[in-house]
């Protein structure tokens, strides 16, 4: 219909149905101003047959009297067949005929005055009440009435058990035509511009009226990538580590007062004494904090019952047996050097704890034999191990937060797409929009595609937030172009979009598939390399993991941001492909579900 066509109809049906205010949401009326509106929504386009379930339910008499005027003039003077079920069996007398059902049984189907006339009663209550009684005793076929259960009567497939189904025929002709005429489908095309647009705009509508969702949409991106910016990554703090130095038996360590308390202490000279001291100066670090022990029991104790992480022994005569290692060589006996030996107890319950402390002790270790051999200048690096590194991408310094990131922001993408996508759709269903649309002759493509570019729409505003997160507020090193690694964040969110259309389809409702959704949720993120590369599993589990939609994605993203590779490299383009592969699939396949249902 034109707009024009639609504001002459509304004005008229505002008049008869006592709509609401026009700036009035739906939401916010009372229950029988959505059953009002409901039915304009029905009469709106005029149509040709019209079947309306108990309408006048929680209506005033003076608006029930008036609907039932309005549908007698319009199939009086228009080409308008009205079938109605209803509990208020004496408004349908101006129905052309009734059926009166009880039980499932069809008591009778007449015109009401002829049913007045059989039974010679003044009320159609009455004529109920009488059928009812002979039904009771059995006597029914003695009215030679057809009798038929409401399984074969599709109007009444869902009426309670006492109705009356009022008929109106059409004008100058019978609702034979309704048989005869062959089967029309309005929605024509494939595609129709002005059903595009009013999907469109029913879908915009939706949107910002609900202000809560908008809030949920823009800012629960950067809440999630924020949270995963400023937890994962960083280094390890204050991990509290036992040490126990029984060279300061014998000598005196100002690395610690008598109540356990670091002091401050310095070396600028070449010497071998106190050497124990010198190398805790180097562990004078944030990620490290020591804890005195007198005795090496005591410490492991205190490792047992999780006070500290791990014990650094010191021998008691580890200076001499150092210098004796450095000046022997290979000629120095076993216990030499065992005592020239820092030993560590390390609790790796907690690996990543664990390994990280581990690693850090060899490179403070390190530190301090380079200050020594400097001091009395020996060669430079001869302290170092003998194997050199060069990094061609990426640098020792680089945390595992840029490891991780690539893999965050695209899982964060995709679920968010998926759950948007999946939420709306399954609520249009249930709120009846579905169905209304369908009805109308929207074709299942333009549902999909209407929906699915709002929700692009938004996605393109959440993209760009996260990337602003990550590259401009926490400033994370990347070496690419900015414009593919938002190409390929975006392609995930659609990606997940189609996903979530998906799974809108074979749910039947909300909690099926939330369960859907956070069920795959786990392993698609374990297998997608996001937490742990994908080299460290079985073969056969990592072609499966490569075959989902955003493992190769999340490597084509890592090697754009951390190599600078472009959108000419083979492994960028397998992780587009497998993402556009997953986007046109989970789309067809749920464009075909659609059609299936309707």
């Amino acid at each position: 219909m034109d707009e024009k066509s639609i504001n002459e109809r509304y004005h008229q049906l505002h008049n008869l149905l006592e709509l609401p205010p026009d700036e009035r949401y739906l939401k916010n009326c009372s229950g029988g101003q959505q059953r009002r509106v409901s039915l304009a929504a029905a009469l709106v386009h005029s149509p040709e047959l019209l079947i309306m379930d108990e309408p006048t339910v929680g209506v005033d008499p003076v608006l029930r009297d008036r609907i039932w005027n309005h549908l007698v003039e319009i199939t009086t003077k228009g080409m308008v067949s009205v079938i109605i079920t209803t509990h208020y069996i004496e408004e349908c007398r101006q129905a052309h005929k009734i059926g009166l059902m009880r039980e499932g049984r069809l008591l009778a189907e007449e015109s009401p005055n002829r049913l007045l006339s059989i039974f010679n009663t003044d009320t159609l209550e009455d004529v109920f009440l009488i059928l009812s009684r002979r039904q009771e005793e059995g006597r029914l076929d003695e009215l030679n009435y057809p009798v038929a259960d409401d399984q074969n009567n599709s109007v009444v497939a869902h009426a309670p058990s006492t109705t009356s189904i009022a008929t109106f025929d059409i004008a100058h002709g019978s609702t034979d035509m309704l048989t005869k005429e062959k089967k029309r489908v309005k929605g024509g095309d494939t595609l129709n511009k002005s059903r595009l647009r009013a999907l469109m705009d029913k879908n915009w509508k939706q949107f910002y009226r609900n202000v809560t969702g908008i809030i949920f949409l823009l800012t629960f991106p950067i809440i999630q990538i924020t949270i995963f910016m400023i937890a994962i990554g960083g280094d390890v703090r204050d991990i509290p580590l036992a040490i126990v130095n029984d060279e300061t038996m014998t000598t005196h360590c100002p690395d610690f007062d008598p109540n356990g308390t670091a002091i401050p202490y310095s070396f600028s000279s070449c010497h071998f004494s106190n050497m124990s001291c010198r190398f805790l100066t180097h562990l004078d670090h944030p990620m490290i904090t020591k804890v005195h022990f007198n005795y090496l029991e005591d410490a492991i104790e205190s490792v047992k019952h999780g006070k500290v992480v791990g014990v650094l022994y010191i021998a008691q005569n580890f200076t001499a047996s150092a210098e004796e290692r450095i000046e022997k060589g290979k000629d120095i006996d076993d216990e030499v050097l065992d005592f020239s030996e820092i030993k560590v107890w390390l609790d790796m319950s907690n690996r990543q704890v664990g390994a990280t402390v581990k690693y850090k002790l060899i490179d403070l270790y390190i530190d301090f034999q380079n200050a020594i051999f400097e001091d009395c200048h020996f060669i430079p690096g001869l302290g170092d191990f003998p194997v050199r590194m060069d990094f061609y991408f990426g640098t020792k310094d680089d945390t595992f937060v840029t490891y991780m990131t690539p893999g965050s922001l695209i899982t964060i993408i995709f679920f968010m797409g998926a759950i948007m996508t999946s939420q709306i759709i399954i609520t249009d269903r249930h709120d009846g929009v579905w169905d209304r649309s369908i009805v109308a002759g929207v074709t299942s493509l333009e549902i999909t595609l209407t929906h699915f570019i709002l929700q692009a729409s938004i996605l393109v505003i959440q993209v760009f937030e996260m990337l602003i997160v990550v590259y401009a507020i926490v400033q994370q090193n990347y070496v690419g172009y900015m414009w593919l690694i938002y190409f390929i964040v975006f392609l995930q969110g659609l990606c997940g979009m189609s996903y979530g259309f998906w799974v809108s389809v074979i749910s039947v409702n909300h909690s099926m598939a939330n369960t859907v959704l956070t069920g795959i949720f786990l392993p698609m993120m374990m297998l997608s390399g996001l937490m742990w590369p994908t080299e460290g599993m079985p073969p056969v589990l990592r072609i499966l993991a490569k075959c989902l939609p955003f493992t190769l994605s999340i490597e084509s993203l890592r090697n754009v941001a951390n190599k600078g590779w472009n959108i000419s490299h083979l492994q960028v383009l397998h992780g587009i492909g497998v993402g556009a592969f997953w986007l046109i699939f989970f789309g067809v396949v749920s464009v075909y579900l659609i059609k299936n249902k309707r």
